[in-house]
């Protein structure tokens, strides 16, 4: 991949949108039961392509460099980077808009459960139950809310004059 100018400004502008929701509403992006309303953004990867996997990412290690849980919650970042890119690819391969949902449920199930496990070892909050809150706060920020938006935004097509030729 071919790094250009634009694809930094989308990778910067992706990852300051995800670590500045997170820090503003931080009551809602960290702790059991929590609904990371820049999760959301995971659902605009498949029309930003590798720069809004990397920007996903780099958004999710700024944000957790902030995490009460301290510097263990940047580990979070390998499994957010995995499936960052699954969302992506999926859905580049198909082409197939509801591929978006499935992948975001998928990346929720994995990030719910390492995250709850998490949780649940530092703070010792119930392993399940934190795993489910965790996973429903990600459905409802990536599915109920993201979806809406890559709908609206691959209706408009605003990224395809930003996302270098």
């Amino acid at each position: 991949m071919k790094i250009h100018t634009k694809t930094l400004a989308l990778i910067a502008l992706y990852a300051a949108l995800y670590a500045a929701f997170v820090l503003v509403l931080p009551g809602l992006s960290y702790g059991p039961l929590q609904v990371r309303v820049a999760d959301a953004l995971l659902a605009v990867v498949p029309l930003l392509g590798l720069p809004g996997v990397l920007g996903h990412t780099l958004g999710v290690f700024v944000a957790n460099l902030f995490s009460p849980a301290g510097p263990i919650d940047l580990l979070n970042t390998v499994p957010s980077f995995v499936m960052a890119f699954v969302v992506y690819y999926v859905y580049k391969r198909t082409d197939n808009d509801f591929t978006v949902i499935a992948t975001c449920i998928a990346y929720s199930a994995v990030l719910g459960t390492t995250v709850g496990w998490m949780l649940s070892f530092l703070f010792g909050y119930p392993l399940l139950a934190t795993i489910a809150y965790v996973i429903l706060g990600n459905i409802i920020a990536s599915v109920l809310i993201g979806w809406p938006l890559f709908k609206l935004l691959k209706k408009t097509g605003v990224f395809q004059k930003w996302l270098p030729q």
